[in-house]
């Protein structure tokens, strides 16, 4: 079914209609099942649009300006000629017949086919606020300029962002807004952002990192049956409704795109912003400001580090700042600044877990060089750091030293096909603090609880989402044994 058989069947116009017209009926038949797509500006176009409108005009209950009002909330169609450039526009979209679009309009139309629903009530449920959703990041991709994008989520983001489908097509969508220059600011109760990291953790992250995305927490609770605000610059806005809290098929969605909406939804969005505080710091290897200097790191609380070298958190403080060539100056930064990066797994109490991931090509790749750069140490220090293969073989040699000695301890070597599909480098310390970022490019740290914990979260996601066998204690022994006996081959050769 494509928009020119719903407009038929809105205004309950035959196929014979048409004939009247001088229209042939098989084409009329090609152009309601999609098997014929209506192209833009061709006259057949431009001549059904003229006799939708002439037939809309003589209904008690016209339809056709609502239908537009609901697709197009951000166009004007005040004359006659917006009116049939949209309508136009309407016909000619392409990906009709395609079921996520047929999903949307069936829901976003919904008012329009059901006439017992009142005409300016949303659509209902869960999966209509999805679709919903989707539309308006389609509304944004059509408009001319990049915009400013909020949110404020007040009852946290997986309830509609945890379905596998529609989280990873949501994040595509959001990911072309970004590429064309939009950008999206983020305002959540903090006692629901930890469980949001979990269900929505990788392409976000990624976004943050990027600098596409920043996030503000709000403690205070503000009884309302908004659950989702959402305006683009000034001329699109969304709300997501439910009176009950648990009722959630009375879940709804409406898209603004008048200006009287979109400013009141915007003055409620600011509310909550203005009451909200940043969750990471950002840009945080060149601009750490004493933001981790006071932190203290239990001995009782899981460690994860995920990164495709160990550059730190293996060897001890001494043994780390000598294999790096620091100066003193250097030293005390690193100290200061930086700390938890030179814990190693001996400082955690026999039963806490402290688990690292590695990516074995990247491992391999440095170890046929006689030096590679130490990326993370660099951007802390503002020069290159560089570690010698010597030194990177000492690293190895202590992880394996500390997998037979530690029961606490696990390691795993990813290939670099699965570590690229994590996208980001973690490291995290109970919950105090956290340390993520791109390599060669942004970084971000976080001491607070609920996104700490979540990050937490996050690296044992991933450690479980890895088969059994790659995590073994003897796989990764051999592992590294092999590594080894890969560059003695070398430089007998």
């Amino acid at each position: 079914m494509t928009n020119f058989a719903v407009i038929m069947d809105l205004l309950k116009i035959s196929p014979k209609f048409f004939s009247d017209y001088g229209f042939d009926h098989t084409l009329i038949s090609r152009w309601r099942t999609g098997k014929r797509r209506l192209m833009p500006g061709r006259y057949q176009v431009e001549e059904l649009v003229k006799l939708f409108w002439l037939e809309d005009g003589k209904k008690e209950e016209p339809v056709l300006e609502q239908l537009l009002r609901i697709w197009y909330p951000a166009s004007r169609s005040d004359s006659d000629s917006e009116k049939q450039w949209l309508l136009q526009e309407f016909l000619t979209e392409k990906g009709q017949t395609e079921s996520e679009y047929i999903r949307m309009r069936t829901v976003r139309l919904s008012p329009l086919q059901n006439k017992s629903a009142p005409s300016l009530e949303g659509p209902k449920g869960i999966e209509a606020v999805r679709l919903g959703l989707l539309h308006f990041l389609d509304l944004i991709s059509a408009l001319p300029n990049a915009q400013q994008i909020n949110f404020v989520f007040t009852e946290g983001q997986f309830i509609y962002l945890s379905e596998e489908n529609f989280g990873r097509l949501f994040m595509h969508k959001l990911m072309k807004l970004f590429e064309a220059g939009h950008r999206l600011a983020v305002a959540i109760r903090s006692d629901r952002v930890a469980s949001d990291i979990l269900y929505f953790h990788k392409p976000k992250l990624f976004a943050h990192l990027k600098g596409y995305i920043t996030t503000r927490y709000f403690d205070v609770f503000m009884p309302c049956n908004d659950k989702i605000l959402g305006t683009v610059g000034d001329s699109l806005a969304f709300r997501v409704t439910r009176e009950k809290l648990w009722d959630f098929d009375n879940t709804s969605i409406e898209i603004f795109g008048d200006k009287q909406s979109v400013a009141e939804i915007t003055s409620t969005i600011n509310d909550y912003l203005s009451i909200s505080h940043p969750l990471m710091r950002y840009d945080f290897f060149n601009n750490p400001d004493g933001y981790l200097s006071q932190i203290s790191i239990h001995h009782n609380r899981p460690c994860s580090i995920i990164t495709k070298i160990p550059h730190f958190g293996v060897l001890g403080q001494e043994e780390t700042e000598s294999t790096l060539s620091l100066n003193e100056e250097e030293k005390q930064l690193l100290h200061r600044e930086y700390h938890p990066i030179f814990i190693d797994p001996t400082y955690f109490e026999a039963d806490t877990r402290v688990r690292y991931i590695f990516c074995e090509q990247s491992i391999l790749a440095a170890l046929t060089q006689k030096r590679h750069q130490v990326h993370e140490i660099s951007a802390m220090l503002g020069r290159k750091v560089w570690m010698s293969t010597e030194d990177l073989v000492l690293q190895l040699k202590r992880i394996r030293q500390l997998l037979q000695a530690l029961p606490n301890f696990e390691v795993c070597f990813l290939d670099k096909s699965i570590f690229a599909d994590i996208s980001l480098q973690v490291a995290v310390w109970g919950n105090e603090a956290v340390i993520t970022w791109l390599e060669k490019g942004s970084s971000a740290s976080c001491r607070e609880y609920p996104i700490v914990s979540g990050m937490q979260m996050f690296c044992s996601t991933v450690w479980d989402e890895i088969p059994n066998e790659m995590r073994s204690r003897q796989v990764v022994i051999q592992k590294i044994n092999g590594m080894l006996r890969q560059l003695r081959a070398v430089h007998k050769s």
